[in-house]
């Protein structure tokens, strides 16, 4: 159990790509920006991973950038679990939960605490993004990152599972609901918050930029996020998911797509959308069929 005047934590897990190996890449790079963080208070940091990796040797450079870092390990494999044993083990005011394989801006920190503390607010959010300097990265923030982006800092009805500072009570009150994917966990649990009546924040200028792989690393994306939408579906009609996935990706293209895109980048916006739709449609044939794992899925 970490104990500490501060009151703040930062809780960092994998979510993606925790095998048997672990190679502290993702972790060094995260370290790193959260020591160069502007903030003025003072936070502590905690890695939490699965026993698996336990043996494996760690790092020394790892305390090169945060000297009182702590990594703590549970048996399990399920990152809802291992983010949920770590608010366990971390008695602070505040804690952020994060992936371990984004990279936050040096005013992350300062711009979500300052979000929070603003108002009566469960949690506060930074933006996500893969990147700007491809049309393939822009169309993808497009795609994937800018459902809880409003356009502009303020009370907001969604929020980051993983790239937010919580008040403590809400993550006792609502922990990680241990689902198979950490997609379907996330919808589970905001509307949760949402139907006991708290209020989101999202701070846009406190950005976190999350790693991206190819059109492989799409379609296990999308066959997670099928599995969500058909496991919280009303309707389980697989042709009007499809419709709506469409929907949905033209609906925040016409919202906020000149904030993402170059002119240029719409005829790959369109491919992709279309792209998407057939992994999409594979991930809910398995909720519709009661399958909890996705075959093969590097997200757990």
């Amino acid at each position: 159990m970490t104990t500490s005047s501060n009151r703040l934590c930062v809780i960092s897990v994998s979510d993606y790509e925790a095998g048997e190996q672990k190679t502290w890449h993702d972790e060094l790079a995260l370290l790193e920006a959260l020591s160069n963080q502007d903030i003025e208070e003072g936070f502590d940091v905690v890695l939490v991973e699965s026993t698996q990796v336990q043996d494996q040797p760690v790092p020394d450079q790892l305390y090169a950038f945060v000297p009182h870092l702590q990594i703590l390990y549970y048996d399990s494999i399920q990152s809802a679990v291992l983010k949920d044993y770590g608010v366990s083990q971390c008695k602070h005011e505040y804690i952020a939960v994060l992936e371990s394989d984004c990279t936050p801006t040096n005013n992350w920190l300062r711009e979500l605490m300052s979000g929070l503390l603003s108002g009566d607010y469960a949690a506060s959010s930074g933006r996500t993004y893969y990147g700007e300097f491809s049309s393939y990265r822009r169309v993808c923030n497009l795609l994937h990152r800018a459902w809880d982006d409003p356009g502009k800092s303020g009370p907001t009805s969604k929020v980051s599972n993983n790239g937010a500072i919580y008040r403590r009570d809400i993550l006792e009150v609502f922990p990680y609901p241990h689902a198979a994917t950490p997609f379907l966990s996330a919808e589970l649990r905001n509307d949760k918050i949402r139907a006991a009546g708290h209020v989101f924040y999202i701070a846009r200028e406190g950005a976190m930029q999350h790693a991206i792989g190819g059109l492989a690393f799409l379609w296990d994306l999308q066959r997670n996020k099928g599995h969500q939408c058909m496991s919280v579906s009303a309707h389980k009609s697989i042709s009007l998911l499809m419709k709506e996935k469409l929907k949905l990706d033209w609906f925040h293209a016409k919202r906020i797509g000149k904030q993402y895109l170059r002119w240029y980048d719409w005829p790959l916006f369109v491919f992709l959308s279309f792209y998407e739709v057939v992994p999409h449609l594979i991930g809910a044939r398995y909720a519709r069929e009661n399958l909890h794992a996705i075959p093969g899925s590097s997200y757990r």
